[in-house]
């Protein structure tokens, strides 16, 4: 296999996933313009997760400077993960280097195992993260002041409805619940109440657990945005 067609090889395989794979791709950074192997793109609810893929078919192990240039880009791009595709293994000080990173190091049989998975992650991780900031700009609503030693008064914003706030909170809370069980993988994956607020609403796939968690951050975001010029008015 030449090196071109491994990279026809590598974006293939995401296509197969529904995935926008461009093979040498010229990307605009914050910093520089770079030549990226394979550039993949893949949009699931409305979130669109980006992957720089670097494919290395060479005769020897990667060395340590190849994963911190593939570090360097992933950042300079923005892209929520670097994949290090290889041939031939990787020395022991490229493989520190991405310990504890969103660089992943493999070859293509092992893409190809998890790369469906890794997908869904990613999105999962966006999707967690939008819901602790939302969490945190909804309290921001709310102004809190001490009334005693050991004791705080929240009360909300002039002009806020404190009960919407309040709902919406308490509805990203249901969703970190939910998410602790997919770290768990333990379904069912608790996502929002019901309309009568007594229940609980559950799915038992990560599919249907990001479809519902997208559609609770986006009625979230409509309140905060409603609440926010409320309280601006």
């Amino acid at each position: 296999m030449t090196w071109r067609q491994f990279q026809e090889e590598t974006a293939e395989f995401f296509r197969s996933l529904e995935c926008d794979a461009q093979v040498e791709a010229k990307i605009i950074g914050a910093r520089a313009e770079h030549n990226i192997d394979v550039w993949v793109r893949f949009t699931k609810f409305g979130l669109e997760t980006k992957w720089v893929i670097e494919c290395k078919d060479w005769n020897s192990a990667i060395p340590k400077k190849k994963v911190l240039a593939l570090k360097s880009v992933v950042e300079d791009v923005g892209a929520d993960r670097g994949i290090l595709i290889s041939t031939a293994g990787f020395q022991s000080g490229a493989v520190r280097a991405c310990e504890k990173t969103n660089i992943t190091l493999t070859d293509l049989d092992g893409m190809k195992e998890t790369a469906s998975e890794d997908l869904i992650a990613s999105v999962l991780h966006r999707i967690e993260t939008r819901t602790v900031e939302l969490k945190y700009d909804l309290h921001s609503l709310y102004i809190t002041e001490r009334i005693g030693q050991n004791s705080v008064s929240s009360k909300p914003l002039p002009g806020v409805d404190g009960n919407a706030v309040m709902c919406a909170i308490g509805a990203l809370g249901v969703l970190e619940f939910g998410f602790d069980r997919v770290r768990l993988k333990k379904p069912p994956y608790p996502v929002k109440f019901d309309d009568s607020g007594d229940r609980q609403v559950v799915v038992d796939t990560l599919e249907g657990f990001v479809a519902a968690a997208s559609e609770v951050i986006g009625e979230a975001e409509s309140t905060l945005k409603l609440q926010q010029s409320r309280q601006l008015k």
